[in-house]
């Protein structure tokens, strides 16, 4: 718990609305190279070389043997791409994981204050990362192995992988529901506003 207590601190330390901004921006650019972008690394590419079998970053879950026969519908030229995605993914995780850190610390002190327990909900975002970082790296793992299948790799995997969606969603929640706490608080103010001007 004190761990946790001090990369929260740490955070809070760090954060300023302009670092966030620019944050977000590089989040954006990747996000639109991954999805939208002519480029091989981007997903669309990924799916028209691999036979249209999606990435596994992109499931909800995943078994070992979903996770070896994706691999095998790959082919050699998607294994290769993918190694290329991950290895670009590892800098997007870093990125986005303290672009949203930050957005929580935001959200939560505008909400609660300072001082305020649940500030330490601005550690999530990085757990977010965390496992996302296992994802890859047992990826990884079974990319560097294949033809080989590593039912370990791949159970972990897909463990990671369900665990950072169901942690992505629940960090969602959390800072949109501050931000409808924050509208609504502004909204009160302006008809208490316009209530004494009358």
């Amino acid at each position: 718990m004190n761990t946790i207590n001090r990369i929260s601190r740490w955070i809070d330390h760090r954060y300023s609305t302009p670092l966030m901004l620019i944050l977000f921006l590089v989040v954006f650019g990747f996000f639109w190279l991954f999805n939208f972008s002519p480029l091989p690394v981007s997903n669309s590419e990924f799916i028209k070389l691999s036979g249209h079998e999606g990435m596994l970053d992109t499931m909800l879950f995943y078994s070992a043997q979903d996770a070896f026969t994706a691999l095998t519908h790959y082919g050699e030229e998607g294994r290769k791409l993918y190694l290329d995605f991950i290895a670009a993914d590892f800098l997007f995780i870093i990125v986005y994981s303290f672009a949203f850190a930050f957005l929580m610390t935001i959200i939560v002190l505008a909400v609660c204050g300072n001082g305020s327990f649940w500030l330490k909900l601005n550690v999530l975002p990085l757990g977010i990362g965390f496992l996302d970082c296992v994802e890859n790296i047992c990826i990884l793992g079974m990319l560097r192995i294949y033809p080989l299948n590593n039912t370990v790799l791949g159970t972990i995997s897909g463990i990671a992988t369900l665990c950072k969606w169901l942690l992505t969603m629940a960090v969602i929640s959390c800072l949109v529901y501050g931000g409808i706490m924050i509208l609504l608080r502004r909204l009160g103010f302006r008809r208490c506003t316009v209530q004494r001007q009358r």
